[in-house]
């Protein structure tokens, strides 16, 4: 833990200077704009969050807060939509795509004029991902992938998310249950105990409240590397057989909003991995926010607390853009001729 600890210091220490704004509690600075977007993360849209801003400590008179909003890619102005302005919700109705390049730039009379810049990253390098059984027990087994990635440099950070669907056959129709989670992330050793990757220091970051293993491109060794990847069962019954981690089918008891029994349900578990690639300015933000959880940040349109990573020129937040590609579903044919 105390390694762990050092490495997410030393990487969040490490960021570039330009926006590393250490707030006094003091701060008695005008209030600012604050802007939050990740192009990249939905392949349709780009969701924006604009408001105004000041110190915790500080609470000024604000300046009624009326945004003028240029978003530009690759040069050419694209509509910006309110979606909820009390909010402060935005979007731009767009799909991005690796090496678009974007700039914002929002406006309101009292405040300086925020700006900033961002690309999408090229998609995640190429990768070779193999199934094994790795024995845990007497008569026992984990089930593992094994990823292997070779860097290409197409991006300053990478990351991996698993992305589980379980699906419920009621008499009446079925129901989808989904959710991304970070999973468990193994050094490509025989011992598991350290949940660190021994060629990644890797650290574990959110997006949008849901968590993936994150690294740094320049931890590559000698441009490649291997690593596990399990996830997690959270009670969904692995007794049966030993490929159930990452695709199982049976029945559950199942009961209904008023605690009724409805029987038994038959329902099929999948997975499939989503791999990142960040711009530098996503991966060091991101890391940052996580660093500095502990305080309240933005909470309450505040001023972020002290090292929080900022890329808003006169304003602060994150204007980075990310690129997100999905693995096919780790299926029993899958299994089977990865043996």
């Amino acid at each position: 833990m105390k390694k762990y600890i050092y490495i997410i210091f030393v990487a969040v220490m490490g960021l570039v200077s330009s926006c590393m704004i250490p707030f006094d509690p003091d701060y008695d600075e005008n209030p600012v704009i604050y802007i939050e977007a990740f192009p990249g993360t939905s392949p349709d849209y780009i969701d924006i969050k604009i408001m105004p801003a000041y110190s915790k400590s500080n609470t000024p008179v604000m300046p009624a807060f009326n945004p003028e909003i240029v978003f530009e890619v690759n040069g050419k102005a694209v509509d910006v939509q309110s979606v909820n302005t009390d909010e402060g919700l935005y979007r731009v109705v767009y799909s991005s795509k690796s090496g678009d390049k974007m700039t914002i730039s929002v406006s309101s009379e009292g405040y300086p004029t925020a700006c900033a810049e961002t690309s999408i990253p090229e998609a995640f390098p190429e990768r070779k991902i193999d199934y094994q059984m790795v024995p845990s027990g007497i008569d026992s087994y984990d089930n593992v992938l094994y990823v292997t990635i070779s860097d290409t440099d197409v991006a300053y950070g990478y990351g991996l998310q698993i992305y589980r669907e379980i699906i419920y056959e009621y008499p009446t129709g079925q129901e989808r249950w989904i959710d991304k989670y970070a999973g468990n992330l193994y050094p490509d050793e025989e011992d598991f105990d350290d949940m660190i990757p021994a060629s990644l220091d890797a650290v574990d970051i959110s997006l949008y409240g849901e968590y993936l293993w994150a690294w740094e491109g320049k931890f590559l060794e000698n441009g490649k590397t291997t690593f596990a990847v399990q996830p997690q069962t959270y009670g969904i019954g692995h007794q049966g057989s030993y490929d159930s981690f990452f695709i199982e089918e049976g029945e559950r008891e199942m009961y209904d909003e008023y605690g009724n029994e409805l029987g038994l349900v038959p329902y099929i578990t999948r997975n499939k991995l989503l791999l990142y690639t960040m711009s530098e300015e996503f991966y060091k933000y991101r890391v940052a926010y996580e660093f500095q959880a502990d305080y309240d940040g933005f909470v309450g349109f505040v001023a972020p607390s002290n090292y929080c990573y900022s890329n808003i020129e006169n304003g602060f937040g994150a204007f980075a853009g990310i690129c997100i590609v999905e693995t096919d579903w780790i299926t029993k044919e899958f299994i089977e001729n990865n043996r």
